[in-house]
């Protein structure tokens, strides 16, 4: 079972919505004969509630998500397939990839989507680019993703 941490990150990060992380929380504790109040307290009362709460009150908070674990669980869940999809996905590549080290392929392929789409202003070049070399990098990007999607409900 995934961390409430990670699940929790996902969440901060707008990756999952509240009512999946709730979902998810009840999923885990039919899962699990362990008795865990974080978990119970997330489908109460859901995160927004909980992490309002002092630490001592609700120990676990999100596990910050770098700009590669971020592109890596968003590349996974993008459809290629759809026009709508693959340029949210270009569109948030090009933008958070700013400042990011250009020695990572992620960061380079936000950067070259951020000159497709923005500096050229073409969105069936960057729509062409992401279909044909995103689909290289999901094997890494499914490795780098497994804390935050193993064993999801």
């Amino acid at each position: 079972m995934r961390s409430i941490e990670n699940m929790l990150g996902l969440w901060a990060s707008g990756l999952r919505s509240s009512e999946a992380l709730v979902e998810w929380a009840g999923v885990a504790i039919a899962r699990t004969d362990e008795f865990r109040q974080e978990l119970f307290d997330l489908v109460t009362y859901g995160p927004e509630q909980c992490l309002k709460w002092a630490q001592h009150d609700f120990p676990p908070r999100p596990t910050p998500m770098s700009y590669l674990q971020q592109f890596c669980v968003r590349a996974i869940e993008t459809g290629l397939d759809s026009t709508a999809s693959a340029l949210a996905f270009a569109s948030w590549a090009a933008r958070f990839c700013m400042g990011e080290d250009l020695s990572e392929p992620a960061v380079s392929f936000g950067y070259q989507i951020d000159h497709l789409l923005f500096d050229c202003e073409d969105e069936e070049a960057a729509l062409a680019f992401v279909r044909s070399e995103l689909p290289a990098m999901l094997p890494r990007c499914r490795a780098v993703a497994v804390p935050f999607l193993d064993d999801e409900a």
